[in-house]
């Protein structure tokens, strides 16, 4: 089975979820089969292996709901079954043609068809790993700037810091040249309160990598200018309660050290 085979599958309206279960061999799970916890994704594959057991050996499939799902049961052979998950939106006639096609070919070639999903299981494991590193939630990353404020403005005071914030946001956009309209929608989300706190006023609740780059950027060139006035600034730093977690994600540099 070709890749292309199962990416167009999973592509039909109304398929959910995608899974082959092995009575011996690891399990592979996809879309809303991975919201199962491993145990329930264990209990459900010995479930079902227990019943192909009792089923005629000319069956063709059996169905089933599971929560808000229909769930098709395939067997592929004495090892493997076919699981697929579909809602309501389901077009049964496409349907029908391609998970005939799909159980032809993991039958024709059931050691190609497990390749597949080995490198399907890859890239959405390499997928969800990159996204879980670069997306930083905005409430995580607002705590941390705003005890930052507090720290700062605890020795230099709120106006001075009030106005470092403004001044420097403003150096970071005008420093941009292709990317400018992005770094001042981006920064310009960011209101500075006269109490010297800052409120995220956009619609994001994560921020990318590229975005992190240019708001650490901005905090990088904010904590200069403080140091320009206190020059021991990275002792004050050193003995506040912000983490090296914390600075890592406040600054593409590493944090000062404890």
């Amino acid at each position: 089975m070709e890749k292309e085979t199962l990416d167009s599958f999973l592509a039909i309206q109304g398929v959910t979820g995608i899974a082959l279960l092995g009575q011996k061999n690891r399990p592979y799970f996809f879309r809303s089969f991975e919201d199962l916890s491993k145990p329930q994704q264990e209990a459900l594959s010995q479930g079902l292996f227990q019943v192909l057991k009792n089923m005629p050996a000319d069956f063709d499939f059996f169905d089933f709901q599971f929560a808000s799902q229909r769930v098709f049961v395939y067997s592929l052979n004495q090892q493997w079954a076919l699981l697929v998950a579909v809602d309501d939106s389901l077009d049964l006639s496409v349907y029908t043609t391609a998970v005939s096609q799909l159980r032809t070919e993991l039958g024709e070639n059931t050691n190609k068809g497990l390749t597949t999903f080995r490198l399907f299981a890859r890239q959405v494991d390499t997928h969800n790993s990159i996204l879980s590193a670069a997306a930083i939630p905005t409430s995580r990353l607002m705590e941390v700037l705003n005890r930052l404020c507090g720290l700062t403005t605890s020795h230099l005071g709120r106006a001075v810091i009030v106005n470092y914030w403004k001044v420097t946001r403003k150096e970071i956009i005008d420093r941009q040249t292709d990317q400018r309209a992005v770094a001042e929608e981006l920064l310009m989300s960011f209101q500075i309160e006269r109490s010297a706190d800052i409120r995220y006023t956009g619609s994001l609740v994560s921020f990318d990598d590229s975005q992190m780059i240019i708001i650490q950027t901005w905090v990088g060139l904010f904590l200069h200018r403080c140091e320009e006035v206190i020059h021991n600034f990275r002792d004050v730093l050193r003995a506040s309660n912000l983490s090296p977690e914390d600075w890592k994600l406040l600054l593409k540099s590493s944090p000062p050290n404890k």
